[in-house]
């Protein structure tokens, strides 16, 4: 907020401590994290120069280029933009300061306002937004654009009543509109507010307003054709370099997209006999600006639920950036725009543009693919169970005639739709978890496609989407795409384990993204929810070389069994670790001597031969209790030691119902290339890259540890 500007020590000390909350070592904590902070800032940067955190007294200044901060991006577009609107060139404004806008995705740092942190210097910026939106509005209504700009300048207005130029250009766009007594209802309001909360009289310029409303004024009148604006030539950036026409959002600046209630009159419905007329043909000139047609709307909402409440803020984030991004792919692959992503709740808008198949129909393809990916259902029409326990999923569809999202400007950003939005975000919140439901228009639209149920929840959310007809599986018979059959090899291996009571190693090899993660967590959820065959399912990952990896897996395993939690002492572990030999064993000799052994594999770096034999015995004590797999993920990175152990686990005597799953890239069988040799005991499976791997990416965000990238 203060790039390349000086900002002392005493500031970053205020805004990181309120009052007297200040601890003794504030300054020393402080040096510690700008010491950290230039780590971050030392990574590679794209393109352009890396950000440079400086010591410039009497604090720091960090040293950027203006293109690497939204908010100088923001500000440097508002600047041309105003400068546009005041030289009379109210089209070049309009693009700009849409652009500007554009940048906002949420509250200012909204990491910081959901830890109750509130800066003056954030506040400021807020209402600096909220009047470049005035602006904006501004330039829409000398371009003619006011049915464009009125669900926002309601939503303004109603929130903050009180600021005067809002309203007078609300009352400006309904007089516009035809609805002049809309109009005069506004400078009632406003009047209202400021003489009963303030004793004070609106403006002259609102009265001004007020009378030439009642007289129909013709100065009120929008401007008669778009050729008497002066013709917008291509928007510049600050810098004297050509403008992108569609430029992509950067990170870090947001503003909410979604809207309060809209209380004016309900857009036109799409009747089933309009559609194909409505339908925009191939070559087919696009409506203009303003103009209304056939527009669906879909919203999906993600949870996360108590069951990942372990996870840390950062891998938190990660794991709804993972969802959004899955969701985002699979609107734009139905040819969907991603109108607003903000936190768990994501917009896709589809048009009637010229598309082989209806807007209605790409859009209920697009819910159907989002819900399919995070949910199955073993048979029709049964409630569809998470491919994650605590993950969920909601949709919802609606179809009307609305207004294009920001005519001439290529982006749906910020895009209210003429209350599409409020309608569908009312039938999300009776949508329950892992269903999608669409209102009639979609529903009566899409019939011949999509198959469905009445829902009795609500009225305002009357069809429940089951399955599409033409290619997803829906509510139909389960599949997990194209991986049953390795699912089928995985769960006859697992029964011959627990009939032979013999150890047994599956080894899945496949490449980055070609679905080993989404493989293993399904075959867990399998084996998890088979109440039949009570088996237990254990898990580690390795972490990169260098870092211990061999060591920390079977130290994971055995903590996963025990119960033992991230950073407890080794008493507690010891504890733990007795505790569950009480339970599988009565032998006290074992019971006595093992939680020695044990104790070195949570905090030694290379385990002795003798501790890896009293896991291995631990282990083998744990599977004759209660059948076991083993789920070892990324083993090509572990070290031969532990490669050593599992080899000798495999070939343990029998009594041992024990499987070891081990998934890796083709290194692993470079290293142990017996594994993949006919072992009586061994099967390898081979994967193939799949063509959408975002689930993977998903399950990988949700339910493994964060890992750096591994080095080239």
């Amino acid at each position: 907020m203060h790039a390349n500007q000086v900002v002392s020590t005493n500031q970053l000390l205020g805004a990181l401590w309120v009052g007297d909350d200040a601890p003794i070592t504030a300054r020393k904590i402080l040096q510690n994290a700008i010491w950290r902070l230039r780590g971050v800032l030392a990574g590679p940067f794209a393109d352009s120069p890396a950000p440079r955190l400086l010591t410039r007294s009497p604090g720091y200044t960090l040293h950027v280029q203006p293109g690497q901060v939204d908010l100088l991006t923001f500000q440097q577009r508002v600047a041309a933009g105003r400068a546009a609107l005041a030289g009379g060139d109210p089209q070049t404004a309009r693009t700009l300061l849409n652009e500007a806008l554009s940048l906002w995705r949420g509250p200012v740092l909204a990491d910081l306002v959901e830890e109750d942190i509130c800066w003056p210097e954030v506040t400021a910026l807020q209402n600096k937004r909220v009047d470049v939106m005035e602006d904006r509005f501004e330039a829409e209504l000398a371009c003619g654009g006011h049915q464009g700009i009125l669900h926002d300048l309601k939503t303004l207005v109603e929130s903050d009543p009180l600021r005067e130029r809002a309203s007078r250009q609300l009352m400006l766009a309904l007089y516009r509109c035809g609805r002049q007594a809309e109009a005069l209802a506004v400078y009632g309001r406003v009047r209202e507010e400021l003489v009963g909360g303030l004793g004070l009289e609106p403006s002259r310029e609102l009265q001004r307003l007020q009378q030439s409303v009642l007289t129909q004024d013709t100065a009120l009148d929008p401007p008669r054709t778009t050729a008497e604006l002066r013709p917008a030539p291509a928007p510049t950036a600050p810098d004297g370099g050509r403008r992108a026409e569609t430029g992509t959002p950067v990170a870090g600046l947001a503003t909410g997209d979604m809207h309060p209630a809209h209380t004016g009159t309900a857009p036109e419905t799409v009747g089933a006999g309009k559609t194909a007329a409505a339908r925009t043909r191939p070559g087919a000139a696009a409506p203009g600006p303003g103009a209304r047609r056939p527009t669906s709307v879909l919203l999906v909402r993600f949870g996360l639920g108590a069951e990942f409440s372990s996870l840390l803020a950062e891998d938190m984030d990660r794991a709804l950036d993972a969802l959004t991004m899955l969701a985002r792919e699979k609107i734009e692959k139905h040819g969907g725009k991603v109108a607003s992503a903000l936190g768990s709740l994501l917009l896709g808008v589809f048009e009637e543009d010229g598309q082989e198949s209806a807007g209605s129909v790409r859009a209920v393809r697009a819910a159907a693919d989002v819900r399919d990916c995070l949910t199955i259902s073993a048979t029709p029409g049964a409630p569809r169970v998470p491919v994650a326990k605590g993950l969920s999923v909601y949709g919802a569809v609606v179809t009307r005639r609305a207004v294009s999202p920001w005519p001439g400007t290529g982006t749906t950003t910020a895009w209210a739709g003429d209350g599409l939005v409020d309608a569908c975000q009312v039938m999300l919140a009776s949508v329950a978890a892992g269903e999608v439901h669409v209102c009639d228009t979609t529903r009566r639209l899409t019939e011949a496609h999509v198959t469905y149920r009445h829902a009795c929840a609500s009225a305002s959310a009357p069809w429940e989407l089951l399955a599409v007809q033409d290619g997803t599986t829906g509510g139909g018979e389960l599949t997990f795409g194209d991986r049953e059959s390795e699912l089928d090899l995985m769960g006859g291996m697992l029964g011959r384990t627990r009939r032979r009571a013999t150890p047994h190693l599956i080894t899945v090899l496949g490449t980055p993204g070609c679905g080993k993660t989404q493989l293993l967590m399904e075959f867990q959820r399998r084996i998890e929810e088979d109440p039949t065959e009570p088996t237990r399912v254990l898990t580690a990952t390795a972490p990169l070389p260098g870092t211990g990896g061999g060591s920390r897996m079977p130290a994971d395993v055995l903590a996963a069994y025990c119960g033992i939690r991230p950073g407890e002492n080794a008493e507690v572990a010891s504890a733990k670790i007795s505790a569950a030999l009480g339970r599988l064993t009565g032998d006290e000799e074992i019971r006595r001597t093992l939680p020695s052994l044990l104790r070195p594999l949570f905090h030694s770096a290379d385990p002795t031969p003798a501790t890896l034999a009293a896991w291995q015995d631990f282990l083998a004590l744990a599977a004759r209790a209660t059948p076991l797999v083993v789920i070892w993920d990324d083993l090509h990175y572990a070290d031969d030691a532990l490669l050593d152990a599992l080899d000798e686990l495999v070939t343990a005597p029998a009594d041992v119902p024990v499987l070891h799953v081990v998934a890796a890239d083709n290194r692993l069988l470079g290293r142990r290339p017996h594994w993949g040799a006919g072992h009586p005991h061994a099967m390898v499976i081979s994967l193939l890259p799949v063509a959408d791997d975002a689930l993977d990416r998903l399950l990988e965000s949700l339910l493994l540890p964060k890992r750096q990238t591994e080095p080239v």
